[in-house]
């Protein structure tokens, strides 16, 4: 704690801070420098900015731009030095306070055992980087715990390329147990009845999935069988075939199918065969559709002349879709859609 008079010395350099900080980084270094100095001085201690109990790094980077505080700091900093070097983009880690406050509490030792774990794995260097970028936090993980996890996947039969895969593409794997993993695998491999092969491929596929809350997919579960009417059958081939739709927002996936089953008449069997046109939005299906209503092409039936298939029909631009697809030109379909 400060006293009142350190407090008010300390408050006028930390706004002299916010004041150059506009202005160059060597600026803000030599601020800092003088509140390390005052620090000492009147405390006859360490510095405030080594020790973040005293004064947390995060009050210090809420006040400084983007990218200002880890550009004071990589100069003296051995740990922010190998980050950069890995291509860690230090100013999103800065975004979070307590991640910043974790790196710069840890010297390279203390890491480094963590990011040859991750090479070893075949991961490689730019990877690493950006799972340090997404995910600092791994840093808090024991190594052993680490080794462990990555042993549960070989166990589960995961090939190197699949772990790689699910790392590289889920920074935050990692950081969970192996026990919730494990969980997190019985809850997919039961509610849509996946062999092993199976749930190792929707795990490659959308490793984010297993790791994202699984209330929010049983909320979706509960819809797709209850509201949309899917079998399990037809529900299987759907996650397997676009699993990121169990991380969508239910109202929207209610919004779309209702225009697209109740109003546009697609059948179930059809949807199941292009699941990602669930992803879109309603309004964009519903500008889509109806301009083809009115050039007289909704014909979305493979069994007939002329037919515009479900993924072609959301896909590409609004340019791509009115001059490839409905064969008009952008000015009628941008006069259309003023109309509506």
């Amino acid at each position: 704690m400060f006293t009142r008079g350190v407090g008010l010395n300390v408050i006028r350099i930390l706004r002299n801070i916010t004041t150059i900080a506009e202005n160059n980084s060597a600026a803000v270094a030599s601020s800092l420098e003088t509140l390390k100095n005052k620090d000492t001085e009147l405390t006859g201690t360490e510095s405030l900015i080594s020790k973040p109990q005293r004064m947390e790094i995060s009050e210090i980077s809420k006040i400084l731009r983007p990218g200002a505080l880890s550009s004071v700091y990589v100069n003296k900093s051995e740990i922010l030095q190998e980050l950069v070097k890995l291509g860690t983009k230090l100013y999103v880690i800065e975004k979070e306070p307590e991640a910043i406050k974790l790196i710069l509490s840890l010297k390279f030792d203390d890491i480094k055992d963590t990011i040859i774990f991750l090479k070893d794995l075949g991961i490689e260097i730019e990877d690493i980087g950006n799972l340090i970028t997404k995910n600092p936090f791994i840093f808090k993980e024991n190594l052993e715990d680490l080794k462990v996890r990555i042993n549960y996947l070989q166990y589960k039969k995961f090939t190197s390329e699949m772990i790689v895969r699910i790392i590289r593409n889920n920074p935050f794997w990692l950081s969970h147990s192996t026990a919730d993993i494990d969980n997190r695998l019985g809850f997919y491999q039961k509610n849509f009845m996946l062999s092993g092969n199976e749930i190792r491929s929707l795990t490659t596929k959308c490793p984010r999935l297993i790791t994202f809350s699984l209330d929010s997919v049983k909320c979706n579960i509960f819809s797709l069988k209850e509201e949309m009417g899917f079998t399990p059958e037809e529900m299987k081939l759907i996650i397997l075939r676009r699993p990121q739709l169990f991380k969508s927002g239910r109202y929207k996936l209610l919004q779309t199918f209702d225009y697209l089953h109740n109003k546009m008449k697609i059948p179930l069997e059809t949807i199941v065969e292009t699941p990602e046109i669930l992803s879109c939005r309603e309004r964009r299906l519903r500008e889509r559709h109806l301009f083809l209503v009115k050039l007289g092409k909704n014909q979305y039936s493979p069994k007939k002349p002329n037919y515009i298939g479900l993924k072609t029909l959301i896909s590409g631009t609004d340019a791509y879709f009115s001059t490839e697809i409905a064969n008009s030109s952008v000015q009628m379909y941008n006069e259309f859609l003023k109309s509506l």
